[in-house]
């Protein structure tokens, strides 16, 4: 029997056809962006830069304060996540889950995810304090991420910014010393 015999004829199968590629696309979109989905390592806490980055705009210095003055960006302390969580939804399991390390006084054991190896001598002060290179630049668009995927950066990725920008070459200067 031909698709035009079928009840509704070549109509029902464009909307099956429509509906198939509804579903498949919604798959996609849980299994590429929902929290706990595949995108990177489970985390103690199912954090979302995407709802703290993006939709409540918390700027990235606020949770990692010491971007422009050392090598690390920093965690925030869970203490810190307290200042709104305390009042906002202070009884969602995963802030409860929180709640736990605050009231145990020791850190939320996150994985690590930007890895740079340990012969680079990276800070982030000259890229973000003196260059003004946004955090998406090396970092992507964080605040479109639930959870964020590891990076291990590689010297070709530093090589290309540094040239596009017309940065120190010098390996001893720049990052070796």
């Amino acid at each position: 029997m031909a698709a035009a015999d079928w009840p509704g004829g070549r109509r029902a199968w464009a909307a099956l056809g429509g509906a198939t590629a509804v579903l498949l696309g919604g798959l996609f979109y849980v299994y590429a962006v929902y929290p706990g989905a595949g995108i990177g390592p489970r985390q103690p806490i199912s954090f979302s830069h995407r709802v703290h980055a993006g939709v409540k705009r918390i700027p990235c210095r606020f949770c990692h304060p010491y971007v422009e003055r050392s090598a690390h960006a920093g965690l925030p302390t869970v203490k810190k996540c307290f200042y709104c969580h305390a009042h906002v939804i202070p009884s969602h399991p995963e802030i409860l889950r929180e709640k736990g390390y605050l009231e145990a006084r020791v850190p939320v054991p996150w994985v690590r995810l930007f890895v740079v190896p340990d012969h680079v001598k990276f800070r982030h002060q000259p890229h973000v304090a003196w260059a003004k290179i946004d955090c998406s630049a090396c970092h992507g668009a964080v605040a479109t991420m639930d959870r964020l995927r590891p990076v291990k950066f590689q010297m070709g990725f530093c090589i290309g910014c540094h040239r596009a920008r017309g940065a120190q070459l010098d390996c001893w200067l720049a990052c070796h010393h």
